[in-house]
């Protein structure tokens, strides 16, 4: 950069810009010559485009994430849902099949089938 010709320019730009350009200097530390020649130099839209994608593959990651153990969680209570409809169904052999508490071993044994089945996809 030492190297390069300085040229002495001017161009109009607007107040509101210009005052921008001016606390971004003062906040820098710079002259609002730098600033400009900074913003100039530094393509807010090549440098805006990979910090955008990493901030999507950030919140994607935590959203697989917290998929991820909703899921396991899920698994959990089924697991432990599955048991307990082993113990009742266990309970209940000795259940005489016309009677009202056949109907309820039987939805324990379809309960049992659909976790099963489900336990089929992990």
């Amino acid at each position: 950069m030492a190297d390069d010709p300085i040229l002495k320019t001017s161009f109009r730009i607007p107040r509101s810009v210009h005052a921008e350009v001016e606390r971004a200097a003062e906040k820098a530390g710079l002259t609002v010559n730098g600033e400009v020649v900074y913003r100039l130099q530094h393509d807010p839209r090549a440098e805006s485009g990979p910090a955008i994608l990493a901030q999507i593959e950030a919140r994607d990651t935590a959203i697989i994430d917290g998929l991820r153990k909703q899921i396991a969680a899920l698994w959990g209570a089924l697991d432990r849902a599955n048991v307990t409809l082993e113990h009742v169904a266990a309970a209940m052999t000795q259940v005489s099949p016309d009677s009202a508490a056949a109907t309820l071993k039987r939805e324990v044994e379809f309960a049992r089938e659909l976790i099963n089945a489900l336990s089929a996809h992990r």
